[in-house]
């Protein structure tokens, strides 16, 4: 394991593990690093036709952005720490192998935009999704567009601007998750979908997820240079810092009664 990210081979499949499941398997920089590592991996190899990625544990598929991480940064940090994400967005998006996302707990702000990357998602029915920015601060640029794409833009406002909570089967309702399972059968399915995209021809495969992605990525290029500068913005104000370490505090002391 490397960066709290586990790759494991398995015949034509990769399987993804984010595993920090003691922070509900959060991002930082090394965790984003070795997912696109991992990815490009898969890209380059003849022998992959699949990947799965899916999270530690039965809590968290990914909370999203290390808190910790983030609340520490300084007013000038903005430019530089958003300069890792947007390698992280390029690097999951450019992956040239179909995706499926196992949602196996919680999938929030950048762990729900993870799972928006991937071709097919199965949850399970108590997952908890939102798309968490305005929470802590932050304008949600990436997760608004992958969210319109996905969802169109009345609901994706309505899911961006109050930050709340949504469950899998609601989520399914709008098509944005593709199967429910249930815990102890979520591997299985993630594996047999995984499996039944592999035995495709791979030329003709591999030509249709091409195309699949310019469909998704026209905008994306767009949505991470925005992200890039308006949260370095929002940064420099110490607005989100604030949020995030408040967030953290009340954490704590639930934690702690």
């Amino acid at each position: 394991m490397k960066g709290g990210v586990i790759a494991n081979k398995e015949g034509s499949l990769l399987w993804v593990t984010i595993s920090r499941p003691e922070r509900l398997n959060a991002l930082d920089a090394a965790a984003r690093d070795q997912i696109v590592e991992s990815l490009d991996f898969a890209s380059r190899s003849q022998d992959i036709r699949a990947i799965v990625i899916t999270g530690a544990g039965n809590r968290a598929f990914c909370a999203g952005q290390d808190l910790n991480e983030s609340a520490a940064l300084g007013h000038s940090d903005g430019d530089r720490w958003m300069a890792g994400w947007r390698r992280f967005f390029e690097g999951v998006s450019q992956c040239t192998k179909p995706m499926v996302a196992a949602i196996n707990g919680t999938a929030a702000g950048a762990g729900l935009q993870l799972a928006l990357m991937a071709d097919i998602r199965i949850a399970v029915p108590s997952a908890r999704l939102l798309m968490a920015e305005a929470n802590v601060g932050l304008p949600a640029i990436v997760g608004s567009y992958l969210l319109s794409i996905h969802l169109g833009q009345s609901r994706m406002r309505e899911l961006v601007l109050t930050g709340r909570i949504f469950h899998a089967e609601e989520a399914q309702d709008w098509g944005l998750i593709h199967r429910l399972s249930e815990p102890d059968q979520l591997v299985a399915e993630a594996r047999m979908v995984a499996a039944e995209i592999a035995e495709k021809a791979p030329t003709a495969m591999a030509l249709t997820h091409r195309f699949l992605h310019s469909l998704a990525s026209s905008g994306l290029g767009d949505a991470e240079a925005k992200a890039a500068k308006y949260q370095a913005e929002a940064i420099r104000t110490g607005q989100p810092q604030a949020a995030m370490e408040q967030f953290l505090r009340s954490r704590s002391q639930q934690t702690n009664t």
